[in-house]
């Protein structure tokens, strides 16, 4: 009976040593995938990054105008390009040529209460930069309800959505708090998420 269970045993013992083996070689397979996919997740995250940086370095020369009431027979690039000559006068004659392109964003809705925004493309920082400035102290645009406002991508959105309790806190502390891109400051020191 030992005799016999003993090359029983010995029966048994190639094939675990074979399964052995293939595991051996499963679990090394296994370990060279892992890294390839932390490999490739490293790099398709830097990837992601790289092109919100892109998208927020197009988006520079861009402004975004709201509350100009929409109809079918409007020229909306004159009427943008009228908004800019009345809160900068002194650049009226370069407005028309270094304002690129003017649109409404997305597709118009039937039961809309409020118009559409416009996206305005500019040719030159510097103009977009001086529109901009003006635009925070009109007394045109506050008494028309018209504002404008930065083109941001979702992603800096997302950051400054997360970082408004705090920002909103400084301010109510009566600190000067203010936004810079996806960043946020208090009093010149930086404000990070709670995460």
């Amino acid at each position: 009976m030992i005799s016999n269970n003993t090359l029983k045993i010995e029966g048994l013992k190639k094939p675990v040593d074979f399964a052995c083996a293939e595991i051996r070689e499963v679990k090394g397979k296994v370990t060279h995938m892992d890294d390839r996919v932390k490999v490739a997740e490293k790099k398709a995250s830097q990837l992601e990054q790289r092109i919100t940086e892109l998208e927020n370095y197009s988006r520079r020369w861009n402004l975004r105008l709201y509350g100009v009431a929409e109809n079918k027979e409007q020229n909306v690039r004159q009427e943008v390009i009228h908004i800019c000559q009345t809160i900068l006068p002194e650049l009226k004659a370069k407005l028309p040529d270094v304002i690129d392109s003017v649109h409404r964003l997305g597709q118009p809705k039937k039961d809309a209460t409020k118009p559409r925004g416009i996206i305005l493309q500019f040719g030159a920082r510097i103009y977009r930069d001086a529109v901009w400035k003006a635009a925070k102290k009109s007394s045109f645009l506050q008494n028309n309800k018209l504002r404008f406002a930065e083109d941001l991508s979702p992603a800096v959105r997302e950051r400054r959505m997360q970082l408004w309790p705090l920002v909103a806190k400084a301010r109510e502390q009566g600190n000067a708090a203010y936004f810079l891109g996806g960043r946020a400051f208090a009093n010149g020191d930086e404000l990070f998420p709670d995460t």
